[in-house]
């Protein structure tokens, strides 16, 4: 934490035992610090027992009445028909309480007790009336003679009647018990004295008060004349309220920080109340307009200044709303209450006054919201009843709209009044009203009763009265100029982004437009003729020339194919096995010209796989000649030579390997030999072809014919090689056509930056001008040369669509592009546009238009009449 915050908190804890001292009041005025009878009520009962009185109100839920000093019989059977005659031997477990007060006083005194507990309770919402049960006797100092007297165990009461003849009963309440909290603070910060607790009321029965008594008097065994009198009982008033705020208020009562840290807390003791501006001004002169009914909960009557109160409440804002009697408050809070029920929220509400709840409990029965309120603090609300609201609430079913009618009946007044409001209301800063605005809709639909429109999205003309006019004003201008231009996208320089075209410009472009043309002519024909020699089909795009030029390049890289059959498939079928028999022949070729003046022809088909390996063995011993194998075997390889056999061991073994690797290769040249007879033709040699140039023949054609499955070559490419053409021929003429293909682009790019041309706008999407066919760009450039004038034209309408893009109504000019009927009704389109808008608006923002009827609002208005 900062230093800031650290002397924030510090300072609001401060503020806070400020607050907490003023609320102590441990002083001898408070009478659970020095309990006295008051002079006219409550009421001192003597010779009894407070562990039975206990067992009788609490644990027995027993009413009980009083007993008075008895003067008279007469008097007793005046006040109390039904009381006993005095030292009854069973007076401490009956349910009559003595005292030592007269019968008339004790009548007095029990009437003005029941009073004053009543008001407590209708001003102040809780009950300060208790059954004392014993007392601390105590003094300030050791030197003090004055004697004071403090309650121990405190049960709450109350004290009825069932007849004004009958006599006062006192009945436990069933709210908490316990024991004197502001004497155990006192006790405590003065006099260092512990006060036990009390236990919990489940486990409090006549042993444990008599116990507690005893706990007590052990806690003040250290102080001189101090006792407890553990027979006294007195029946009076008293409050816990401001000590149990005092407790509350103490932060080491908090978990982390939650009081020091609470917003309105830091507000009301160190920020100050930083609320943000209400939402709608209180000097607005219409509120209803700006409270939107559907999220009002208004359920008593409300003026317009509790009507904001309820809104900025609603909004979260925090305010204190204050003024003389009679000026709505509590109106105010009852439908603050019924805005918050509404909207699924709990709400605390805290009077000082017991009067106040009950307006509002009242308001709250009348509109049928009281089942949603629970009295938390009254002298009705005990334990039990609590438990018993909130079962019977709970076993609720859900309320139906019960109030639709009022509702309906409030609606339909008020739904004529904001209709006529609406109607006639200026829309936003428009300055138009929806009436206005239908009017003139009307008047443009007149106009285009029989003209197909295109339909543009009103959601984009949220335009001001002066963007709409302005914009109006340059649509017409635009429309003007498309009565001399025609349909842009049907214009000839359709896609240029010119905007300065001078009459000396003119004659360049239509000269670069003429070689343009030209280069282009050129490269279609000589590209024709290339095709016709390779007997393909003449290409119409720049893509196609490009496949053609491939294609011929392709011819040109061929070896010579004289005499082989070209047009057969098995070029790509047996190509992996023409390779590897081509490579077999050429090994034997080349063992065959190694060894065959020494071999006789009938040695390679031998079987010299045993001489090898004896030669292998043997071959370097000094003492082979010995060897009767070795002697065998050489004699054998001797006698498959045509001459004498080399001595040199080395030589023996090349020779015997050699006839076994020709014995391997053979296989696989026999295997395509028949195929080469018939794929070579003149070129297959046997063993003696040339094997360099048959190879050579079967990768290009593999390769040829792998391109034309992949639809990389065109199949008459192949028909072509097999014709034997004359490839000079195809040379000179691919010459030329890449000499066209490489000016074309430039003479054609000096065109289009002359004019500024957007290829992308001008093809409407595909890859520009080069993407059209031959004979179209052609057509293109000749009308640029011939209708060079009109350039003009589009450099008028680039400014003119530049304006109307730049001020949002780009919409407009896409409409405009495209729409043969713009040059009469363009600007008729966009009036219909923007004012549809407006109305759209005021739709949207006035709901009671979108559903008016004149049927239905007269029928409105004969049911508010009724």
């Amino acid at each position: 934490q900062s230093n800031y915050e650290v002397d924030e908190m510090d300072s609001i804890e401060k503020k806070l035992n400020e607050a907490r001292s003023e609320l102590l009041d441990l002083g001898l005025r408070n009478p659970l610090i020095n309990y006295k009878l008051l002079k006219a009520r409550g009421i001192e009962v003597i010779d009894e027992s407070p562990p039975d009185i206990y067992q009788i109100l609490v644990q027995d839920r027993k009413a009980m009445s009083f007993l008075p000093k008895r003067e008279s019989d007469e008097d007793a059977l005046f006040f109390f028909e039904d009381d006993e005659v005095e030292n009854d031997p069973t007076r401490y477990t009956d349910s009559k309480l003595q005292t030592n007060h007269l019968s008339t006083e004790l009548q007095r005194r029990l009437l003005n007790t029941y009073y004053t507990a009543r008001t407590a309770i209708e001003e102040q919402g809780m009950t300060t009336l208790y059954l004392a049960l014993g007392i601390l006797e105590w003094y300030e100092s050791e030197s003090s003679e004055i004697l004071h007297r403090a309650p121990l165990i405190l049960v709450p009461v109350e004290i009825h009647r069932t007849s004004v003849r009958a006599s006062f009963r006192v009945q436990y309440t069933e709210e908490d018990i316990g024991t004197n909290l502001s004497l155990q603070e006192k006790l405590k910060t003065e006099f260092s004295i512990q006060l036990p607790d009390l236990p919990e009321a489940d486990g409090l029965d006549q042993s444990n008060i008599q116990n507690y008594f005893q706990a007590v008097s052990e806690s003040i065994n250290g102080f001189d004349r101090w006792s407890v009198d553990a027979s006294a009982i007195a029946l009076g008033f008293f409050s816990f309220a401001k000590f149990l705020m005092y407790c509350d208020l103490d932060a080491k009562n908090w978990s982390d920080n939650v009081l020091t840290e609470h917003p309105i807390l830091r507000s009301v003791l160190v920020n100050g109340f930083r609320e943000p501006k209400p939402s709608i001004d209180d000097s607005v002169p219409n509120v209803d307009k700006h409270l939107i009914p559907a999220n009002t909960y208004h359920v008593v009557d409300a003026d317009s200044s509790q009507a904001l109160a309820i809104h900025d409440v609603s909004q979260g804002r925090n305010l204190i709303i204050q003024g003389p009697p009679g000026t709505g408050k509590s109106q105010t809070i009852t439908n603050l209450i019924a805005e918050a029920v509404a909207k699924k929220k709990h709400v605390l509400f805290v009077a000082e006054k017991m009067a106040a709840l009950e307006v509002v409990k009242r308001n709250l029965d009348k509109v049928g919201l009281g089942d949603a309120c629970l009295e938390l603090h009254s002298h009705k609300m005990s334990k039990k009843a609590v438990v018993d609201e909130l079962r019977r609430v709970l076993d609720l079913v859900e309320p139906t709209n019960s109030e639709q009618d009022v509702k309906a009946l409030l609606s339909n007044r008020d739904e004529l009044n904001r209709y006529c409001e609406a109607i006639n209301t200026p829309i936003g800063e428009s300055g138009i009203t929806p009436y206005q605005g239908y009017g003139e809709i009307l008047a443009v639909e007149r106009r285009l009763l029989d003209v197909k429109t295109p339909d543009l999205d009103s959601h984009k003309f949220q335009h001001s009265v002066s963007e709409f006019k302005e914009g109006l004003e340059r649509t017409e201008s635009l429309q003007v100029h498309l009565k001399q231009m025609g349909v842009p996208t049907k214009h000839p320089f359709w896609g240029s982004l010119c905007k300065h075209f001078l009459p000396a410009d003119r004659e360049s472009l239509e000269r670069s437009a003429v070689e343009a043309k030209e280069a282009v002519i050129a490269l279609k024909n000589s590209s024709a003729q290339l095709a016709e020699h390779l007997k393909l089909k003449p290409p119409d795009t720049c893509e196609t020339v490009e496949s053609l030029i491939r294609a011929a390049h392709r011819a040109l890289a061929a070896p010579n194919l004289a005499g082989t059959s070209v047009k057969s498939t098995e070029w790509r079928t047996h190509s992996s096995d023409l390779e590897i028999g081509l490579n077999a022949g050429e090994r034997l070729s080349e063992l065959h010209s190694t060894h065959d003046h020494i071999l006789i022809p009938e040695a390679w088909k031998q079987n010299v796989l045993e001489i090898r390996q004896i030669l292998a063995v043997y071959g370097s011993k000094r003492w082979r000649v010995f060897s009767g194998k070795y002697r065998r075997a050489h004699n054998e390889l001797a006698g498959l030579c045509s001459q004498q056999l080399p001595k040199i061991q080395d030589a023996q073994l090349r020779m015997v390997d050699a006839i076994l690797e020709g014995q391997r290769e053979l296989p696989y040249f026999e295997k395509i030999e028949g195929l080469g007879q018939e794929l070579f033709g003149t070129l297959w040699k046997g063993k003696a072809s040339s094997w360099p140039q048959l190879r050579r023949i079967v990768q290009y054609l593999s390769a040829l014919y792998k391109s034309v499955e992949d639809n990389e070559l065109p199949e008459a490419l192949i028909v072509y090689l097999a014709s034997n053409p004359d490839l000079g021929t195809l040379k000179s003429l691919v010459t030329t056509v890449e000499e066209h293909q490489s000016n074309y682009p430039h003479l054609l790019q000096t065109v289009i930056n002359k004019i500024q041309l957007d290829e992308t706008v001008f093809a409407r999407g595909d890859n520009g001008l080069r993407s059209l066919p031959l004979t179209k760009q052609a057509q293109v450039l000749e009308r640029w040369e011939h209708e060079s004038e009109k350039l003009q034209e589009i450099v008028t309408y680039n400014h003119l669509v530049e304006v109307l893009k730049d001020s949002d109504f780009a919409e407009i000019v896409e409409v405009a592009n495209d729409w043969a009927e713009a040059s009469e009704f363009l600007s008729d389109v966009l009036k219909r546009t923007w004012y549809s808008a407006c109305v759209e608006t005021a739709i949207r923002e006035r709901p009671i238009l979108a559903k008016f009827s004149s049927d239905v609002h007269q029928n409105i208005v004969e049911n508010s009449r009724n």
